[in-house]
């Protein structure tokens, strides 16, 4: 069997941890303009065809709980538990009643070297109603590419890295490095599809595993409103506009009810071509803003 893989879609849904589902619905509402709804315990909150992008389930830690990953199929879900297994990981299935509440097909996971829950599914459920999101023109940019990006924190990055390219197969797309107050500060970014990453990884010791999520949006109207809507409702920055220059992408970042912020963007590049892209290592996070 190859040791390579290539069968991850995008990333498909986020689960977070976190007792303060009321705050969760209000924010995804009234400040991301998406739709939520209770379900049991749970909170989803949908932001374009799929049943959900993000699961809020009880629990005090205010963090990244686990990462939804689409395969296109079942045949691709077992090549891909096939692989992991070759690879020395150890593989859980879902239950019947994690299967039902995430609304897939089939469902497997597997843990990073930081210890974060990685599921891996096929057959997500796809809603045939419109979603409406008025405060979105145009909706958010989704679709094959998935609901957007996270970033990550790693203690040991060389390890991550390993775990995420090698074994999930996923793609590199740049690294940076930044320098922060005299250290280093290395950042790595991986795709699965054309958006330019899916998963960042950022090489530093943290208390959540999370960093950050981001959407994506179509229009720099849209962004601005963001910001305007944030102000009005009190929402705080953490990192004021400004542009990447590895993806281009313009955005800024306000925190969430947890322990982790959201980046609105849009107006970024995508990787059409993977014989053509150039892996390139930048020396900063921000060409320009991004200041807290």
């Amino acid at each position: 069997m190859s040791s390579k893989i290539d069968v991850i879609k995008q990333l498909s849904y986020l689960v977070i941890e976190s007792d303060k589902a009321q705050e969760w619905s209000r924010y995804a509402t009234e400040f991301m303009g998406m739709q939520a709804r209770r379900e049991g315990e749970l909170l989803k909150i949908r932001m374009d065809e799929f049943a959900y992008r993000f699961i809020v389930q009880p629990g005090s830690s205010e963090d990244l709980f686990a990462l939804g990953l689409l395969v296109g199929s079942p045949e691709a879900l077992r090549q891909m538990e096939d692989h992991l297994v070759a690879k020395g990981i150890e593989v859980q299935h879902g239950t019947a009643e994690e299967k039902a509440s995430r609304q897939v097909g089939d469902l497997i996971w597997v843990r990073d070297p930081e210890g974060l829950r990685i599921e891996i599914t096929c057959n997500p459920t796809i809603e045939h109603k419109p979603v409406a999101t008025p405060l979105v023109d145009g909706g958010f940019v989704t679709g094959n590419k998935g609901f957007g990006h996270v970033a990550l924190c790693a203690a040991d990055l060389a390890a991550a890295e390993d775990f995420y390219m090698n074994v999930l197969g996923f793609k590199l797309s740049d690294y940076i490095v930044q320098d922060i107050q005299g250290i280093p500060i290395n950042f790595t970014f991986m795709h699965v599809n054309p958006r330019h990453h899916t998963v960042a990884l950022a090489g530093l010791p943290s208390p959540t595993r999370l960093n950050h999520m981001e959407v994506q949006v179509g229009d720099m109207d849209v962004i601005g409103r963001a910001m305007q809507r944030a102000k009005d409702q009190g929402i705080g920055l953490y990192m004021n506009l400004g542009r990447h220059p590895n993806d281009r992408m313009l955005s800024f970042y306000v925190n969430t009810p947890s322990n982790f912020a959201l980046e609105i963007g849009g107006c970024g590049i995508e990787i059409e071509d993977e014989s053509t892209w150039q892996v390139r290592t930048y020396d900063a996070i921000s060409e320009w803003g991004h200041l807290d």
